[in-house]
């Protein structure tokens, strides 16, 4: 690189932009990807599955953002933000959901067991058919998360100052997401920030962003699908039964859900030592195939060796 101060202010390495840069092409792509494209995109839609497919297009656009950074300006292999093939393995899919149950089912069942959380008749209509609902309005937006949270722009702070300041920005900027639900308190918002860091190690753990989306779905779905409960203070359907609060807001978590409990902090740690020494803990030549993204040598001639 020439010893030009516009250069050395615009680029970190000959051909690399700096990572701030990166991170306001990427969403500059998403919001054009969120705005005009998904006009379009809906408007050839048929109208019959505008209702099903239309929750699709906000992760749609959030991948095709990270794909035009990701190939395009960095020249980097979809292994570094976790979507790479390995990512896909069905081991990966099911730890995500075994680690996201596990996670959500501790508190659950323990305040089902001391009676702070208690049943109650709910509403009429098919138990099945809702919570296959529930599952299908569930995925996408635990999917778009991700890719927000954990996906290109956790990749590009780890990069840039390392995994630890990576996990904390990005699971503040997570519960500070959560603000405009209804029910929200400090306590609630601190115990998103914890599972913002949950799912972040879940991420780095495994080198798969679809198991920490699958522990994120199935965390929600649990909740609502399967216990009846609000999910951040969202409600859900609840034909059948339904779970009513009958404690303290700070072990129940009120109007919020489980989920803002302090027994879901055990939840989380409980599915972490499943994570890190139980049978779904990664096999050690998994974690070793593919290189962290602030790997300095892998540059973009690198990844295109290899892609």
């Amino acid at each position: 690189m020439r010893d030009d101060p516009l250069e050395r202010l615009l680029f970190a390495a000959p051909g690399r932009l700096r990572a701030p840069y990166r991170f306001a092409l990427w969403l500059a792509a998403w919001f054009a990807a969120t705005g005009p494209l998904r006009g379009y995109a809906i408007s050839l839609t048929p109208v019959a599955l505008v209702p099903v497919l239309t929750p699709w297009y906000a992760p749609l656009a959030v991948l095709g953002a990270t794909a035009l950074l990701l190939r395009r300006v960095d020249e980097r292999p979809w292994d570094d933000v976790g979507l790479g093939r390995a990512a896909f393995a069905p081991r990966q899919w099911a730890t995500g959901l075994a680690i996201g149950t596990v996670a959500v089912a501790v508190p659950v069942v323990l305040l089902v067991a001391t009676g702070l959380l208690a049943h109650r008749r709910g509403s009429e209509g098919p138990v099945l058919a809702a919570m296959a609902t529930t599952a299908w309005a569930l995925l996408p937006p635990a999917l778009t998360k991700e890719l927000v949270m954990r996906g290109y722009p956790f990749a590009l702070l780890r990069q840039a100052i390392g995994w630890p300041v990576a996990t904390a920005l990005t699971a503040v900027a997570f519960g500070l997401a959560h603000l405009g639900n209804p029910g929200v308190t400090a306590q609630a918002i601190a115990l998103v920030i914890a599972a913002g860091i949950w799912l972040a190690l879940v991420r780095l753990v495994t080198g798969s962003l679809v198991a920490a989306w699958m522990a994120h779905f199935a965390w929600n779905w649990w909740l609502a699908g399967g216990f009846h409960a609000p999910v951040s203070g969202l409600p859900f359907p609840t034909p059948g039964w339904r779970l009513v609060d009958a404690g303290p807001d700070w072990l129940t978590g009120g109007q919020w859900g489980p989920e803002a409990g302090l027994l879901s902090a055990v939840g989380m740690l409980a599915a972490l030592a499943l994570l890190a020494r139980g049978p779904l803990a990664p096999r050690r030549a998994a974690l070793a195939a593919a290189p962290p993204f602030d790997d300095p040598s892998r540059g973009p001639a690198a990844a295109r060796s290899t892609t």
